[in-house]
């Protein structure tokens, strides 16, 4: 029986997509999940926060390893739900994924000088295989973490990121959600050491992918 492996890596900013777009725009938070890359193209769906939309959106149309991008949801402002479709240009980070019949389950980028994924494996060969390709090709890493998982499904049972979870608990334990609320929304992101605004879009992802995994099961409201 093959057991699937799960790695998390972190990647340099220009190893991975939109290095040129948050470049121009390095204040904007980036959330990706689920993606399968595909031999010439990547299309995943995200939310980005807590920068200047209207720069990011110009960089974005800009980007010339970017084919089409689609805003599918705003998020009152502060928040922008995007479908994109990248370019793979071999060889590189999407094409060693493709390679390797591996799948993104998440990609979180809030600084300008790194991404971190949490990459599916099918096996320890697609693993390996990964590893050499970035190997050959010249293509930096460092890994932060490797685990095995019989049920990969388990994993994201609920669909929420780490980042969420640990948001969600922290509101939670400090009685966020009661009514009247005992701490402000503000308090709360200065207890993680996070912005207001990152904080309110790791809330808004996490309880809409806890909700559509749990009270709602139609695949079409899922992130």
């Amino acid at each position: 029986m093959r057991i699937s492996v799960l790695a998390e890596f972190v990647f340099p900013a220009d190893e991975f997509v939109l290095a040129d777009t948050l470049t121009a725009v390095p204040d904007m938070h980036i959330e990706i999940q689920r993606v399968v890359a595909g031999e010439e193209r990547v299309t995943p769906y995200f939310w980005a926060s807590g920068g200047d939309f209207a720069a990011f959106e110009q960089a974005i149309r800009g980007d010339s390893t970017i084919q089409e991008v689609l805003t599918l949801k705003d998020g009152q402002g502060d928040e922008r739900f995007y479908r994109v479709a990248w370019k793979s240009n071999p060889p590189d980070l999407l094409s060693a994924l493709s390679e390797a019949k591996a799948t993104i389950l998440e990609a979180v980028r809030d600084d300008g000088s790194k991404w971190r994924l949490k990459i599916l494996f099918p096996d320890q060969d697609a693993l390996s295989a990964f590893h050499d390709f970035c190997a050959e090709n010249g293509i930096q890493f460092e890994v932060e973490r490797i685990y095995h998982s019989e049920n990969p499904q388990e994993e994201a049972e609920y669909g929420v990121t780490e980042e969420q979870q640990e948001a969600l608990v922290a509101a939670f334990e400090a009685d966020y959600f009661r009514v009247p609320r005992d701490v402000t929304l503000t308090e709360l992101a200065d207890e993680l050491g996070i912005s207001r605004n990152a904080l309110s879009a790791r809330l808004r992802r996490g309880q809409h992918n806890l909700l559509s995994r749990t009270l709602v099961h139609d695949e079409e409201h899922r992130v």
